[in-house]
């Protein structure tokens, strides 16, 4: 067989190499093909030595020549490639347990799986009312046309991980009753316009995991009860407008991990009943207004590591069955106040590692039903009381790895449901006086790797948090929980007091601020107050404060504290 030499740009080569092509060739039915092509390659080559162009222009169309010099080639691999024989009898069921492969009469089923196949044993009789043939995980690179010719009631073909580069024209023709197909894991680099035409039972195709960079208009136009199409991990960069018109039934649509760098706004307009679109490790940076308008079944959306940098007003504005999605790894800096508002349905929202640094006030006054927000990564300095109206039913927030250093008083009034918190890996240095009382219901708390600053400001979240282990180790006496505390190991002081570690002042730097007691926390105060140079600053109030108004407020912050305790 004649395989593509390199292409060159002198057009002397290029003629020689169309006329060995030519000559090997000569006694095939491919004759006006060849012909074809060289008459191309001869006019191009003609057309070049007078076109004066950059010297890039002459490579590229010596370059689509070679690829179509190879195309040819897997085509003609395919018409040579060798058949088995088919059966059109009942009986051949027992002949067909005579050849190499595996035949289950009872489940009219033929398995080839994993027999390290190159071609189709010729000595395998497969009778044409089969329904499951299964022909994966071998190394065929081509198939006849009539490999399959008269299995009218196959259900099932899998032909997953093989080396397929090629589907021979026709090649799916005969099979009527086809309901899924898999052809994952191949080499296929194109596929024709009339490849799955007539199969009007598919109902599964896979084609992820090949080299497909573009699929022709209205492919899939006789496919209308298609439900799950699979074009995940290709080489897609771009789409028609009218590519999925016809594929009114789909229900899954997965087109991640590929190299999309745009979409047609109508390209989803067809999909009506769609339910999960994947669209996730693509090179997309912005998207139509209407593009999403016709998915009102959609349930979840995936659009994780793109290169989106915003989220405008009307983006999601239709998509209001969306339960669950996936935001994270873009760029998105900008949310629009009204981002999510046609979103009722939404129960997850994952904006992690993105380039957020604030959250306008109403984002999320109409995410009712939002159970899970995951904001990890970003960087967001501020959480201001408002910020999460709406979210009465929040139960999981991911706040870590931001840049938070200030919570206002009262920020988690609007989630009284939150069962776990994650405020790790921040730059908060205290928590003000009452935040976390509206969350007594929670579980879960991470506070570590901030750098906490255990003076008096700290007592209330050191309070806050003793109480939270006492009703976990099920004490209320306090001097048992401080010698539970004494006695109990990292892990549970990590898991119920969340990690957090003093950063200073002193001799606190590295001990568990869960641990510590008032008077260790508000022991620079004591001793401002006996006229000794404080360790710790005096502003628990203000800085210009009286010693009188001090004591006075130091007494009551301690009543207060041992009351609690």
């Amino acid at each position: 067989m004649c395989r593509p030499i390199r292409a060159t740009r002198d057009t002397t080569y290029s003629k020689i190499y169309c006329a060995i092509v030519f000559l090997l060739l000569c006694e095939t039915s491919a004759y006006s093909f060849v012909s074809h092509i060289c008459a191309a390659s001869t006019r191009t080559s003609a057309d070049t030595e007078y076109m004066s162009t950059p010297a890039e222009e002459p490579m590229s169309i010596l370059e689509e020549m070679e690829n179509r010099l190879s195309s040819f080639e897997r085509r003609l691999r395919a018409v040579e490639h060798p058949i088995w024989q088919i059966g059109m009898r009942e009986e051949d069921w027992e002949v067909c347990a005579e050849g190499p492969c595996k035949c289950m009469p009872e489940m009219k089923s033929v398995s080839c799986w994993r027999y390290n196949l190159l071609d189709l044993p010729s000595t395998q009789l497969v009778p044409a009312n089969v329904l499951r043939l299964d022909l994966g995980s071998n190394r065929l690179s081509a198939l006849h046309r009539d490999t399959f010719r008269n299995m009218t009631q196959l259900y099932h073909l899998d032909l997953s991980s093989n080396l397929v580069e090629h589907l021979a024209p026709g090649l799916f023709l005969s099979l009527h009753g086809i309901a899924n197909i898999r052809l994952s894991n191949n080499l296929l680099k194109e596929v024709q316009h009339n490849q799955f035409f007539g199969l009007g039972n598919l109902r599964i195709l896979d084609l992820s995991s090949n080299k497909l960079r573009t699929l022709p208009e209205e492919f899939f136009l006789s496919n209308g009860h298609l439900a799950l199409l699979d074009l995940s991990f290709n080489r897609i960069s771009l789409l028609s407008s009218g590519v999925f018109r016809g594929l009114g039934n789909l229900d899954e649509l997965l087109l991640g991990k590929n190299r999309l760098i745009g979409l047609p706004v109508s390209i989803f307009w067809d999909t009506v009943n769609l339910r999960r679109l994947t669209l996730e490790e693509n090179r997309l940076k912005e998207l139509p207004n209407d593009i999403f308008k016709a998915l009102t079944s959609l349930k979840e959306l995936n659009m994780r590591n793109n290169r989106l940098t915003e989220i405008s007003k009307g983006l999601f504005l239709t998509l209001t069955q969306v339960e669950m999605l996936e935001l994270s790894s873009n760029r998105i800096s900008r949310i629009d106040a009204k981002g999510f508002h046609g979103m009722r349905a939404l129960r997850e929202l994952r904006l992690g590692h993105n380039h957020i640094k604030y959250l306008p006030l109403g984002l999320f006054n109409n995410s009712v039903a939002l159970e899970r927000l995951i904001l990890s990564g970003n960087r967001i300095e501020i959480l201001v009381r408002g910020v999460l109206r709406g979210l009465f039913n929040l139960t999981s927030l991911f706040l870590q790895s931001n840049r938070l250093r200030i919570l206002q008083s009262g920020v988690f009034e609007d989630t009284p449901n939150l069962r776990k918190l994650q405020l790790e890996s921040n730059e908060l240095s205290f928590l003000p006086a009452g935040s976390m009382d509206a969350v007594s219901t929670i579980q879960i708390v991470r506070l570590s790797q901030n750098p906490w600053h255990c003076d008096c400001r700290a007592s209330y979240v050191a309070s806050w948090l003793r109480k939270r282990f006492a009703v976990f180790a099920n004490l209320t006496n306090p001097l048992q929980i401080q010698q539970v505390l004494i006695m109990t190991g990292n892990w549970s002081i990590w898991e119920f007091g969340a990690g957090a570690t003093c950063r200073g002042p002193g001799i606190l730097g590295g001990q568990s601020l869960l641990r510590l007691t008032f008077h260790e926390l508000c022991e620079g105060q004591w001793a401002s107050m006996k006229g000794i140079i404080p360790r710790l600053p005096l502003d628990v109030i203000a800085p210009s404060i009286t010693s009188e108004t001090a004591r006075k407020n130091t007494i009551f912050v301690r009543i207060t504290f041992d009351s609690v305790e």
